[in-house]
């Protein structure tokens, strides 16, 4: 007898390890897939988390400070949202960390506004901004259907717009509300709520 392999013997080696390769692929191919998604889910889970919190921070801050408007005409209040606005909501809020020492307040004017199913954050470099100051503006969460913002009156009633009608003339520029209820509806994460108690 001679040594070695006969055709048969190949061709049946080689089929054993194309099927071994393709299992091997698709094993990998899937795993691939999998860690892709979890570190997408992961991706959005964060954003979705800084989001919440950077606004909870600023609702929960917010300051009796009005600001002037950019033509420097009239005051705005303090906090300002619901119908007949521009955005989605303007405040005036505290705890502005300023890490470079700049000369500058700890106060800080920071707007919402939904914008092709992205919220974003936008704040003035200075309070009383004039026409020529550009906000820096953020996107902060993407994939929204809609955003809405509650407030907690003095009458502990929730109401769709601040200031509230019920408040005389020179509360209005100034008063807070004691809560502010946030609901999100994501198109992937659906409705989420968060309730925050406004300090002071």
């Amino acid at each position: 007898a001679t040594g070695g392999f006969t055709l048969i013997e190949m061709l049946v080696a080689l089929l054993i390890m194309a099927i071994m390769s393709a299992l091997g692929y698709g094993i990998y191919r899937q795993a691939r897939i999998s860690a892709d998604r979890a570190g997408e889910s992961l991706a959005r889970t964060r954003e979705i988390e800084f989001g919440l919190r950077m606004m909870v921070q600023d609702f929960s801050q917010i300051m009796p400070r009005p600001v002037r408007d950019p033509l420097g005409e009239t005051r705005l209040p303090a906090l300002r949202g619901g119908v007949g606005t521009a955005t989605l909501v303007d405040l005036t809020r505290g705890g502005w960390s300023n890490t470079a020492g700049m000369q500058r307040s700890t106060l800080q004017r920071v707007s919402y506004q939904l914008v092709n199913g992205t919220v974003q954050r936008s704040y003035q470099v200075v309070l009383d901004a004039t026409s020529s100051t550009q906000p820096v503006v953020k996107d902060l969460l993407t994939n929204v259907n809609s955003i809405q913002v509650n407030y907690l009156d003095p009458n502990h009633n929730w109401v769709p717009q601040w200031p509230p009608a019920v408040l005389p003339a020179n509360e209005q520029m100034w008063t807070r509300p004691a809560a502010v209820e946030i609901l999100i509806d994501f198109k992937d994460w659906g409705k989420v709520r968060r309730l925050v108690e406004v300090a002071g």
